[in-house]
């Protein structure tokens, strides 16, 4: 069962295989709010921990795949012996995935061996360049590269696919690493199941929360992945797949049945859907509560 910190009244998930896990086998994307470990100060790329929504983490709890914990020690400032078993772990990660990383760049290089050698070659011969193609035209190479071409050592270094193969994984920068791997930790060995304490989980409490958490729901069961929608003036957003390959194709927007809505409001809201590309769907409780209403709306006004 996968364990999920809690922290200042929200649920995390720290481990990146019950991240992947929550994601392709139960829909649930949650967001990402850590940074990554080598590069600290940006914000283009989040990285664990995830952060989940609480309609996420009554759905899980209600269908019996998460338990919560909470770790106090998490909340004081950590030890020496931990900062040092905390090093320890991120260097051994971090030379685990560029072990990872320079086998597969090997790989890729060793079957475009052949097309760096063409490519090399015809570099050497100036076949990539508008003067030098001019003067192949018209039959005025350059002596120096003819003799280059035909000195046997350069021969003898393009040829050598195995020294060409070190070259090529040479160019590498340290640097490089830094941008492109992502530390994921997949085990905590300073966090012991032994100071985890109860967490008591009180969503939804109210009227209000208990027709987003029910329309959320119904919309998960029917095959839909649900992120928040809140950059887009609604509840929920809903896409057809996962995220990373689909736009969201509703905006959700969760309406109690007895809170009015204005002419005004429906046009705000059929010209948002509109400006977005998505369909409004206006969720709310039946009369006796017990299942969602939707309404969708769509702007073809003209001018």
């Amino acid at each position: 069962m996968i364990t999920l910190s809690v922290a200042d009244g929200k649920p995390f998930v720290w481990n990146a295989e019950d991240w992947l896990k929550l994601r392709e086998e139960h829909h649930i994307v949650g967001v990402l709010v850590g940074c990554l470990a080598h590069l600290p100060r940006q914000e283009a790329f989040p990285g664990l921990p995830m952060m989940l929504l609480p309609e996420e983490a009554t759905l899980l709890l209600e269908k019996k795949l998460v338990q919560l914990a909470r770790f106090p020690s998490l909340s004081r400032a950590p030890g020496p012996g931990v900062k040092e078993e905390f090093e320890k772990y991120r260097k051994r990660i971090y030379e685990e995935q560029k072990e990872c990383f320079m086998a597969e760049r090997k790989r890729q290089v060793t079957n475009m061996l052949d097309q760096i050698i063409e490519g090399k070659r015809r570099k050497l011969l100036g076949l990539k360049t508008l003067k030098k193609k001019e003067a192949r035209k018209a039959g005025k190479i350059a002596s120096d590269q003819k003799e280059l071409c035909s000195s046997p050592a350069e021969v003898e270094r393009m040829t050598n696919r195995e020294a060409l193969l070190e070259e090529e994984l040479q160019k590498i920068a340290p640097i490089h690493f830094s941008n492109t791997l992502v530390q994921t930790f997949t085990a905590y060995p300073w966090l012991r199941s032994e100071d985890a304490c109860n967490v008591r989980w009180q969503f939804p409490s109210n009227p209000a929360e208990k027709l987003r958490y029910m329309t959320f729901k119904d919309i998960w069961e029917k095959g839909f992945y649900l992120t928040s929608g809140q950059k887009f003036g609604g509840d929920f957003l809903a896409y057809p797949g996962d995220p990373v390959k689909f736009h969201a194709q509703f905006l959700v927007v969760c309406i109690q049945k007895d809170s009015p809505i204005t002419p005004a409001q429906l046009v705000a809201y059929g010209r948002l859907g509109t400006s977005v590309r998505k369909t409004v769907l206006l969720a709310s409780l039946s009369t006796k509560g017990e299942k969602v209403i939707y309404q969708s709306l769509k702007w073809n006004g003209t001018l």
